[in-house]
Formats: structure tokens, sequence, C-alpha cells
């Protein structure tokens, strides 16, 4: 891939690592399924509620965790100058800055969602799961607890795709916090 040649628009796509994206969209389906199957219908707006956060919260997950780590990432290409992808800070795709300043927009459209959610359904849950949701990352790669270099990432993970997410969608639209449905696929 030759760097100096992307278009603005293509240096945003790559970093948006769009091949990463089911990791999030997998569970946000589990959780409007979940939802939806507890209250017997599908709520349109609980749809697009779980969506926009969704989205906003993958987008600020990925330009985020390229802005934390960009130290290791220059590490990376210090040592195999030739041997792995480009990266998004070393490689001057994208300044440190711009995705620093777009992660944060990112976030807080993802609880602009949730507020609205709120707002339009009266769900006084969604803020705070949202906002959790968001600070699992946090703690994932920022200091100071900056967990997946401390042997919690993958608990991190495991916490925010296949709990909070799921639960989060599945409120969005069923109204319900834990919902019957919910409540059979998490542990006794």
């Amino acid at each position: 891939m030759a760097i100096e040649t992307m278009s603005p628009l293509s240096r945003w796509v790559y970093a948006l690592k769009i091949s990463s994206w089911p990791k999030l969209l997998v569970p946000f389906l589990l959780g409007q399924g979940l939802g939806a199957s507890a209250v017997g219908e599908l709520s349109g707006w609980g749809l697009l509620t779980g969506l926009g956060f969704t989205v906003g919260l993958l987008v600020f997950i990925v330009l985020l965790n390229d802005w934390a780590d960009q130290e290791v990432d220059r590490i990376k290409r210090d040592m195999f100058p030739d041997g792995c992808s480009p990266k998004t800070i070393p490689d001057g795709i994208l300044a440190a800055n711009d995705l620093l300043l777009a992660a944060m927009a990112f976030g807080a459209l993802a609880l602009g969602f949730a507020s609205l959610g709120d707002f339009l359904h009266n769900l006084p849950y969604l803020v705070p799961a949202g906002l959790l949701c968001l600070l699992i990352f946090v703690a994932y790669s920022l200091p100071p607890l900056r967990l997946n270099y401390r042997g919690g990432g993958e608990f991190l993970e495991m916490l925010g795709v296949g709990l909070a997410l799921p639960l989060f969608n599945s409120y969005a639209q069923s109204g319900q916090w834990l919902s019957s449905a919910a409540g059979q696929i998490l542990p006794a």
C-alpha cells in the first residue's frame, strides 16, 4: 500500500479497520434479538438507538486504540520495517491529534444515542450503561489502568462484547434491564 498516494477518505477508511467491526456488530445483533424476543416485537427506535450507539462506540474504540498504542506501534515499525501492516500514526496515515479528536467525537455521539433513547423511551439506565461500555475500553487502553498491557485485556474484552454491549442493546430494544431472554444466556 502506497501511503503517500492515499486520499484523505481512504486514510480514514483504513484507520476504521472495517474488517474488525463484526466483533461489536454481532453483540449488537445478539442484544437486539434478545430484547425483541423478550417483548415479542422489534422496536425501530430501539434498533436505531442500539445501532447508533454501537457504531459510535466501535469508531471510538478503533480510533482511540490506535491513538493509545502509538508508542507500541512505533516500536513495531522500528523492529519490523517491512514485517507488519501499516500503522496509522507512525506511518503517517493520520495525525495523532486527528485520531484523538475523532475518537472523542464518536464517543460523544455514542452517548448522544444513549441519551436520545433515554429521552424518547424513558430508559434511565441507558446512559449509565453506555458510559460503562465506553469506560470498559478506557480501562483497556488508557492510563492509569491500561489493562491490555497487564494481562486484563481479554477479561475486559469478554466483559464488553460478551456482556455489557449485548445487555445495552437488549435494554434499548425491550426497555427491560434484564429481560427473560437475556437471563437465559447469563451464567447462573
